[in-house]
């Protein structure tokens, strides 16, 4: 987060948010910041989230989108945190920083119990991975009747962080290129109900809690319309960043973990294998989105830890090493 906004961020500011939800204000307590302030608050006797989101970052009307898409899917059965309305009804509500030249932008979510992947890395069994995709599936299958919102309120296009990619690699010219042919390759690839739609496009083990083997989702941040199969590749690139692997093979690991999530999967939707094997494009395409905001991180801030990351990745990227390799997708009939 750059520092000008967290200075625009004062105790009146939250003051403020949490006069707008009626929260508890003794049980509000920080929990951490990166593109949002997040707290951990009351609500009407109940535990929630709070969430802060400056205007530079999300506008009011694209959160109201996200919010929309979080309660359609929690009515219609899906394991998500949905959003809580303040006392005038509203879903968000804003809060001008003193100046009026910005704003921040407030929600509240139902607060998930339960325990992180990382915790209890023995809960990664077969079973798991198969509810794991099951709830993906889910997720897609509602999301093709979702009713398709005001323009205004409409989630971005997988495309729409194109630009930042682009001023974000300017000094990084071969990656850029690199870049560039897969946004173009992706680019080219057919759209129809049953595989692009609204996605979550971050369905990753930090996402989500477990509780006595249930599910709740949360952090639809990123929430955009691409396609379906851009959900998996994020899961199974953030499997390996978060070493969910541990000291197993990393290619039959990516197959045992590959083939298990989609076992649940198909329970809830079906993907074609024509589909399942552009697999290796999309984590490619996430891939270089995690490079770039790596590297605006370090521009941010100097002294973080990415910089060996970075190092790491950028030849990776340059010569067209993949970051997962799944040949075993080439032994799928098409």
């Amino acid at each position: 987060m750059k520092s000008e906004i967290e200075a625009l961020f004062t105790e009146d500011i939250l003051e403020e948010a949490i006069k707008k939800f009626d929260l508890n204000k003794e049980k509000t307590k920080v929990h951490n910041s990166f593109e949002s302030f997040i707290f951990y608050s009351e609500w009407q006797g109940k535990p929630c989230i709070l969430r802060i989101t400056h205007s530079s970052h999300r506008t009011t009307d694209q959160i109201k989108g996200e919010l929309d898409w979080i309660n359609y899917l929690a009515k219609h059965g899906a394991p998500v945190c949905q959003a809580y309305p303040s006392p005038r009804g509203e879903f968000v509500e804003r809060v001008d920083v003193a100046d009026k030249t910005s704003y921040f932008t407030v929600a509240i979510f139902e607060k998930a119990e339960g325990e992180f992947l990382h915790q209890n890395k023995e809960l990664l069994t077969e079973d798991f991975l198969q509810k794991w995709g099951k709830l993906i599936g889910q997720l897609h299958r509602l999301t093709k009747d979702y009713p398709e919102p005001p323009k205004e309120m409409r989630r971005p296009e997988w495309s729409a962080y194109i630009p930042k990619i682009e001023k974000f690699l300017a000094d990084d010219s071969t990656v850029l290129a690199k870049a560039n042919e897969i946004f173009a390759k992706i680019n080219a690839l057919p759209k129809d109900k049953d595989s692009f739609g609204l996605i979550h496009y971050d369905i990753h083990q930090a996402n989500f809690l477990i509780n006595k083997g249930e599910f709740a989702l949360f952090d639809f941040d990123d929430s955009e319309y691409s396609w379906f199969i851009a959900d998996i590749a994020v899961i199974m690139i953030t499997a390996f960043w978060g070493k969910l692997q541990g000291e197993r093979n990393r290619d039959e690991f990516a197959q045992w973990f590959f083939e298990n999530i989609m076992k649940g999967y198909v329970e809830e939707n079906t993907l074609s294998n024509w589909w399942l094997k552009k697999l290796p494009d999309f984590i490619r395409l996430r891939h270089m989105l995690l490079y770039s905001v790596l590297k605006q991180e370090m521009k941010l801030n100097p002294k973080g830890p990415w910089q060996p990351m970075v190092d790491q990745w950028r030849p990776m990227i340059e010569n067209d090493i993949p970051y997962i390799a799944l040949d075993f997708l080439n032994d799928y009939p098409e």
